[in-house]
């Protein structure tokens, strides 16, 4: 068992959600009756599959030896990263179990994630990436990745998060990579967030953060260098602040709502 106090671990993604919807949040942290059985609210959605299942099929690339790192080696990645959220060890079709309406509806999604894949391969042969850290290949445990980074930004409030892929600059310090699957472009404020994380980690300094947009090949670096350890830290923080210290948390109704674990029990929709 894990000795960490996640009630005090924050990630870019717990801080985003409070943002988009407070009642969500509380649902997922805090709510005495919800928040420990919330793995039976969760929904299978067949775009989270086909997310999953492409950074996977990514990860397991780089363990491959150089010579078999192709479109052939990616195809055979995905085989092995198909698999459903809610039921680890069920063999393909996925059905249901993977948020997908009938065969057909799979075939399709699978077809888009090689599709994706191609995309990542032609941007990755033209980058030509110094690996410097690259995710467990026990993608079914990736938790552990989430664990290993745990840093404290204070006496009680530390940080953490997952990294699809980390890179040596040919100065020494670092980029961060991130591979987007779906259509939005946003994600620009994970930036900061990303950058303290990798150097409370590795001790290195990280001068760029970069996006995949593997949707349509395109490739976009954000320059961090100037941008100052402390002022990040202390936005994060302030955030936090204003989480710990809310006393109410009411719904936000959006269209985003049809993707919610919790729109059955949600008091907007009762």
């Amino acid at each position: 068992m894990s000795n960490h106090d996640f009630s005090k671990i924050y990630s870019h993604s717990k801080i985003e959600l409070f943002n988009k919807c407070r009642k969500q949040y509380h649902f997922n942290y805090l709510d005495p009756d919800v928040a420990p059985i919330k793995k039976q609210f969760i929904k299978p959605r067949d775009y989270k599959t086909k997310g999953n299942a492409v950074h996977g099929a990514i990860t397991l690339f780089y363990y491959l030896p150089k010579k078999k790192r192709s479109f052939d080696g990616l195809k055979e990645c995905l085989k092995q990263a198909w698999f459903a959220e809610t039921n680890m060890f069920l063999q393909p079709p996925l059905g249901l179990f993977g948020g997908f309406k009938d065969i057909d509806h799979e075939r399709q999604a699978y077809l888009d994630s090689l599709k994706l894949l191609k995309n990542f391969l032609a941007i990755e042969e033209e980058q030509s990436p110094s690996l410097f850290y690259v995710p467990v290949k026990t993608i079914k445990k990736s938790f552990e990745d989430y664990e290993k980074m745990i840093k404290p930004i204070n006496k009680k409030i530390s940080i953490s998060g997952k990294f699809d892929r980390i890179d040596e600059l040919e100065n020494g310090n670092l980029r961060v990579v991130d591979f987007k699957t779906g259509k939005s472009k946003n994600g620009i404020n994970q930036l900061e967030f990303y950058k303290l994380l990798t150097e409370l980690n590795f001790d290195k300094k990280v001068d760029q953060v970069t996006y995949y947009y593997l949707d349509d090949g395109k490739v976009k670096d954000y320059d961090v260098s100037k941008v100052k350890t402390g002022d990040i830290k202390k936005g994060i923080l302030d955030k936090i602040k204003v989480i710990e210290t809310a006393e109410n948390f009411p719904p936000n109704p959006t269209r985003l709502c049809d993707h919610c674990d919790f729109k059955e029990i949600c008091p907007v929709f009762k």
